[in-house]
């Protein structure tokens, strides 16, 4: 006797964060320099937009500027110098080309929303509009069925994600497929409403019970 097995599981696979590092230099001006440019990515404060413009009293009396008005928490300070100086005398030549390494180091999550392991597919494009296809065989899921993470490291920046481009898989799910993400594309109908009159509908002429009778038998005859 067969018997037959029903399971809910398909195909679902999603693109989860996506993480770029790369390594510290350990120069306090190196590092120092991109805290600064990461900080200067993010807006700023409201108070800050509406104070802008506003006079100050060292506008007029340069002498009440001290240490803290030239320089921030950003600073490199000769004490983080003298241990960089130090420590980096301490490496190999191997060693210190590990921290000048101008590469880029992806970590790319990955969900198994459906339940059924595959492969992962990948379309990376680049800086430069080229693509390159990388296939994850399905034991990458061996350890976990749910989800799991991949280390990518390119010299080039990585522009674009799509996972199954092509649609081997029967991924159910495209939408959450892609980096950065795609909006889905569809259509919506339009109605002309029509507009009522509720004064010309009452002055409408009354049919009578003959007139009525008679227009339901010609339309009875047109069918």
């Amino acid at each position: 006797m067969a018997w037959l097995v029903y399971t809910t599981d398909h195909v679902d696979i999603a693109l989860g964060n996506i993480h770029l590092y790369r390594p510290n230099s350990q120069n306090p001006d190196t590092e120092e320099a991109w805290e600064r440019a990461l900080y200067n990515e993010q807006p700023d404060f409201i108070s800050k937009i509406r104070n802008n413009g506003q006079w100050l009293r060292t506008d007029d009396k340069p002498h009440l500027l001290d240490f803290y008005n030239e320089h921030d928490k950003f600073t490199a300070t000769n004490k983080a110098h003298n241990k960089y100086n130090k420590n980096h005398k301490k490496l190999e030549q191997w060693q210190k080309d590990l921290l000048l390494d101008e590469r880029n180091f992806y970590v790319i999550d990955f969900e198994n929303k459906g339940g059924l392991v595959m492969p992962i597919i990948l379309d990376l494009t680049y800086a430069d509009n080229s693509v390159e296809q990388v296939t994850i065989p399905a034991e990458t899921w061996r350890r976990d069925s749910k989800k799991v993470s991949k280390l990518f490291i390119r010299d080039q920046e990585i522009t674009g994600i799509a996972i199954d481009p092509n649609w081997e898989t029967a991924d159910v799910d495209v939408s959450n497929n892609y980096w950065p993400a795609r909006p889905i594309k569809s259509r919506f109908d339009l109605y002309k409403r029509k507009k009522k009159d509720m004064m010309r509908n009452y002055n409408v002429e009354l049919k009578s019970t003959n007139e009525k009778n008679a227009e339901k038998q010609a339309e009875v005859g047109q069918q």
